[in-house]
């Protein structure tokens, strides 16, 4: 009786372990060593087996949302994306990690904004590596941009990227070691949506937007910027320096094969393509100074308590005023979700 209860026992605290290591993760199986490097705002499963033979490419759009209004703590004056880059590849290849030293390629990226050594990085990877595409470089970052398709196979499943937030020391957007199937499905992902977080490459010590060059050596690794570890003057904080707001999202849709999209019409782009721009419910207040900076008065963030204050120490009770706005704000968003 002694040992069916410890096996219990055993049992159940196994469960809870492997339950606080998959918990707020998406994609990835307990005990894997990556640091989630983004966070999913949306995905539809596919029907595609893993094993699929044909040719299966992600049609991809960068859309910017590092501004002023939403990043106004010393916002600098000419801000530009350098020209993305997305590579897939396998689980041997690491374009960059949360956790480590960066690569002499991505350090190019993020300090210069030129991919001339993470090509060469790219092709000496040999079997790991699938397909690189470079983007436009971009000078309105609060635009959009349809990025060439992207290929991935079952080898070949991981999908990384990396920006440069221009002028900066070494500062980019980006995600890593995204894997476009599914643990629980094994299919492919029909349609993803995945918020970039802000990171610091580690090998610059410029602590301004437009810093002078201070090489780190040694280097560092590669760090997330956080409400209490960003630069002392506060960059990329909100209007009311409580979180980071998204400075930028990616959305891929899967095409399968070669065929039509849509049955007895020529395959065109457009048929597949994510739009441009898509309304968010914080598109419309953070920065806006005619509503509450709190975001728990607008949906359920982290560091948030319902019907109480927010972890800022501001009412989290909503008025009737940002009701209003919220729900005029989703409906808007719902029709523009359906007409398109």
């Amino acid at each position: 009786m002694r040992s069916v209860t410890t096996m219990r026992c055993v049992f159940l605290a196994q469960l809870l372990l492997g339950f606080q290591q998959t918990r707020g993760q998406f994609n990835e199986p307990p005990g894997n060593r990556r640091q989630q490097t983004f966070r999913v705002l949306e995905f539809e499963d596919g029907t595609i087996n893993q094993r699929f033979e044909g040719t299966l490419r992600y049609y991809c759009t960068l859309r910017g949302k590092w501004s002023e209004a939403r990043h106004p703590v010393d916002f600098p004056r000419n801000p530009s994306y350098s020209a993305p880059v997305l590579i897939s590849h396998s689980n041997g290849y690491r374009m960059w990690t949360g956790t480590e030293a960066c690569t002499l390629g991505v350090e190019s990226i993020a300090e210069e904004g030129f991919a001339t050594v993470m090509t060469n990085e790219f092709n000496n990877a040999g079997f790991e590596t699938l397909q690189m595409i470079i983007g436009e470089r971009m000078f309105n970052t609060t635009e959009s941009q349809h990025m060439p398709p992207i290929n991935v196979t079952f080898e070949h499943p991981f999908l990384s990227s990396m920006v440069k937030l221009t002028p900066s020391p070494d500062w980019f957007v980006g995600f890593s070691d995204f894997r476009t199937i599914r643990y629980e499905t094994e299919t492919f992902l029909n349609r993803v949506v995945i918020q970039s977080y802000v990171w610091d490459a580690g090998t610059d010590d410029g602590q301004t937007y437009t810093a002078l060059d201070r090489d780190l050596d040694p280097q560092v690794p590669v760090k997330r910027f956080r409400p209490n570890n960003v630069p002392p003057g506060g960059q990329f904080l909100s209007p009311d320096r409580s979180f980071i707001p998204t400075p930028a999202e990616f959305e891929c849709v899967l095409r399968v094969g070669e065929g039509d999209v849509i049955p007895g019409v020529p395959f065109n782009e457009s048929h597949i393509r994510p739009p441009l721009y898509v309304p968010r419910p914080d598109d419309d207040w953070i920065g806006n100074p005619d509503f509450d900076q709190d975001r728990c008065n607008y949906g359920n963030f982290a560091g948030c308590t319902v019907g109480g204050k927010s972890a800022f120490g501001v009412s989290a009770a909503v008025s009737s005023k940002t009701v209003a706005v919220v729900a005029a704000t989703t409906m808007g968003a719902v029709a523009a979700a359906m007409l398109w």
